[in-house]
């Protein structure tokens, strides 16, 4: 379809497309030279994006898939379903909590080397004013979204496979947008500018790991819910959309988009045509407005 946003890329999807397929041979995990292990965050109630990547680097033929969470009855239900749709692939469930570094330093030592890590889980404040806020919940968005990131990243990439591994975390592809456009959001979208930040910097400071972000498009989940937008107004995407295009990302067909933030929306056939233009600058990357900074500056 038409791209509804600004779009650097002429398609724009909705669903899943053959060139993001699991099941693309180019795409598979399973031609890696590598027992890959992708471990995923699950949602709260394991309906969201990270469910469904499970599912989607199964399809891939990873060896095993960690699912990691807080809740160990969703944690199992999400097993239950990769097992059944790839019985091939083994899975696992580790219970920990992003914001509390012991119990993902524990995960990560018990899991030893992985090759992908997506990181889905997210927190989104009751939309208020900053000055109306309840400062707990508000603060909470800064907790799990910047704090949760940092101590992931400091848990697990010291276990990172020294010869391919991908750290990828779902962003908000709203964050560039003027603060009178989203009234209410100040932490949620506050927070996911600050976390996009980080992963630039985690990529920067870990060369031997593609790190990047991804902006899952507009999926009906319990932040989408919670944000109070309408599906109604805005174009829905199927969560196989941004589960698939993971697969994707994880993939060497994007390495050239290491240290940036995507939306899942954009074609990829179209982006791998723009990689000189990419590379060569500051593009898809978080900065100030009309101050387009490049390293030759």
């Amino acid at each position: 379809m038409q791209p509804p946003m600004p779009c650097p890329t002429a398609t724009w999807h909705n669903d899943t497309y053959q060139s993001i397929s699991p099941l693309r041979p180019e795409l598979s995990a399973a031609a890696m030279p590598l027992e890959v292990h992708a471990l995923t965050t699950i949602t709260r109630k394991g309906s969201g994006i990270g469910q469904e990547a499970s599912l989607a680097f199964a399809a891939a033929g990873a060896a095993h898939v960690v699912l990691l969470g807080r809740t160990e009855a969703t944690l199992k239900e999400t097993a239950s379903r990769v097992a059944s749709a790839t019985p091939a692939v083994t899975n696992s469930v580790r219970v920990c909590d992003l914001t509390k570094e012991e119990t993902l330093r524990d995960a990560a030592a018990a899991i030893g080397t992985w090759q992908i890590l997506i990181i889905a889980s997210g927190y989104a404040a009751q939309p208020s004013s900053i000055l109306s806020a309840d400062m707990d919940d508000w603060w909470q968005a800064f907790e799990t979204n910047v704090k949760g990131t940092l101590l992931a990243a400091r848990a697990f990439i010291p276990t990172a496979d020294p010869q391919h591994a991908a750290l990828l975390g779902l962003t908000t592809g709203v964050t560039p947008m003027p603060a009178a456009y989203l009234a209410g959001l100040s932490a949620y979208v506050s927070s996911k500018l600050a976390k996009t930040k980080v992963y630039e910097y985690l990529a920067a400071e870990n060369p031997g790991i593609f790190i990047a972000t991804v902006h899952p498009g507009f999926v009906l989940t319990d932040i989408f819910s919670t944000t109070g937008a309408n599906p109604n107004e805005v174009p829905m995407d199927d969560k196989r959309l941004p589960a698939h295009f993971l697969v994707w990302m994880a993939s060497p067909e994007a390495s050239f988009l290491r240290g940036r933030s995507v939306w899942a929306n954009w074609d990829v056939d179209e982006l791998k045509a723009l990689e000189p233009k990419i590379t060569g600058g500051g593009l898809f990357t978080s900065g100030m407005s009309n101050w387009p900074y490049t390293p030759n500056m």
